[in-house]
């Protein structure tokens, strides 16, 4: 039987922003990173993230959908061409809100990493204090 010796690595916090600014600024995957930094642990950029107040804005985060109602869908009216474009145009509304409101997200986190590496303070929330 053989045994895989399991060797713990640790880094600076120093070490860990460089490699999440590095993440956040270039568009580099997390396994890129992971394989040219030579860090054994998959999940040690999200784990650093979380730990350091900073949040993935490449992060696809399961959403909740309502149940629909089978008896609300035999009621729908049959107009369907202007139902249609209804929902189209809320959609499409829908959408523009999402868009701004990733726009504003991304703004607010730059803005708060700029103000943290002029500052040299950290703004964010530990994610260890009560």
């Amino acid at each position: 039987m053989e045994h895989k010796l399991e060797i713990r690595q640790m880094f600076d916090e120093a070490f860990k922003r460089q490699v999440i600014e590095e993440y956040l600024s270039t568009g580099c995957t997390k396994m890129e990173l992971l394989r040219k930094y030579n860090i054994h642990f998959k999940s040690a950029i999200q784990t650093w993230m979380k730990k350091l107040g900073y949040s993935d804005p490449y992060e696809l985060k399961p959403r909740r959908f309502a149940s629909i109602n089978t008896l609300s869908l035999a009621s729908i009216p049959n107009d369907k061409d202007a139902d249609l474009t209804n929902l189209q145009k809320r959609i499409k509304e829908l959408e523009k809100q999402l868009l701004d409101e990733q726009l504003r997200s991304e703004a607010y986190l730059r803005m708060i990493q700029k103000a943290e590496q002029e500052l040299k303070v950290s703004i964010r929330k530990k994610t260890n204090t009560r």
